[in-house]
């Protein structure tokens, strides 16, 4: 469906009295909303898709998250053939699936090279987006680190300029990064997902509120209070019933356009109980 622009918009548009819009698209954007599961390549899980895929269809995930390698990773994707078989059983079933890929920035054209082949994992069964996981930190430079990440956001957006774009990035209430390439981020990703995971052990009470600032904060960094945020909560097997409530509780309160945890190997029932808390409202 085309979507008509107001005359008086056009006008001020073309008269430069406002700015074109930036960042997400809300198409896009959906991909990233709901609830989610994490598998990392270090997850025997990784290999066997019926079981991912029955799990999250059990538990009314919308959304799975595979990592398809990092910056130290020999190949460009590990684990391809089941990975494969990931796309096509969870379409089946009715749930997206999201690729994502660690980079390290020391190498920019190797980290374009396991980006594009992360999109392709699906093979003739597209995709459904794409998460840059924006924390590694090889690059000691803090400018050029930031640079480089920005540039990988930007690159991904102008060389895919339809896909569905995620931006992982740590805490942002204590981001141990000194530059962050917000700016960029807001201009070229669909969602931010931030790592909101308990610094320390905290009382229930502390973890709602670090979730709820961990949830908004990416907005005021980015001067976009309607950006989409899906939160990452963490780590699973290491948090009580109370604090997995707490932060369900906050990323709702917040306004969190999604919620998962990480990692599915480590969810306990009490988890999936947090998942349905979020998604209750």
């Amino acid at each position: 469906m085309r979507r008509v622009v107001p005359l008086l918009a056009l006008i001020a548009l073309a008269l430069g009295l406002v700015a074109p819009t930036a960042g997400a698209e809300p198409a896009r954007a959906a991909v990233f909303s709901g609830t989610g599961v994490w598998i990392d390549i270090w997850d025997a899980l990784e290999k066997n898709p019926t079981s991912v895929v029955t799990t999250a269809q059990q538990q009314g995930v919308s959304v799975i998250y595979v990592e398809t390698a990092n910056a130290k990773s020999k190949v460009d994707v590990v684990n391809p053939a089941p990975l494969k078989q990931l796309v096509t059983l969870a379409h089946a079933a009715g749930i997206r699936v999201v690729p994502w890929y660690l980079p390290g920035f020391q190498k920019p054209k190797v980290d374009q090279r396991r980006l594009a082949a992360a999109l392709a994992i699906g093979g003739t069964e597209a995709v459904d987006g794409v998460a840059v996981d924006i924390e590694a930190t090889y690059v000691k430079n803090p400018k050029l680190r930031s640079q480089r990440a920005g540039a990988l956001v930007a690159w991904l957006r102008a060389t895919y300029p339809q896909t569905p774009i995620g931006a992982i990035t740590p805490n942002p209430t204590s981001n141990y990064w000194p530059i962050f390439p917000w700016a960029e981020i807001q201009k070229n990703a669909d969602a931010v997902l931030p790592m909101c995971y308990a610094p320390r052990k905290l009382s229930p009470q502390a973890m709602y509120t670090m979730t709820a600032g961990c949830t908004q904060k990416p907005r005021d960094l980015t001067g976009d209070q309607a950006l989409p945020v899906h939160v990452i909560s963490g780590l699973a097997g290491g948090l009580s019933a109370a604090n997995l409530d707490a932060a369900a509780r906050g990323a709702r309160d917040a306004g969190a356009n999604g919620f998962s945890l990480y990692d599915l190997a480590t969810t306990t029932a009490a988890g999936w109980t947090a998942l349905s808390t979020w998604a209750a409202g």
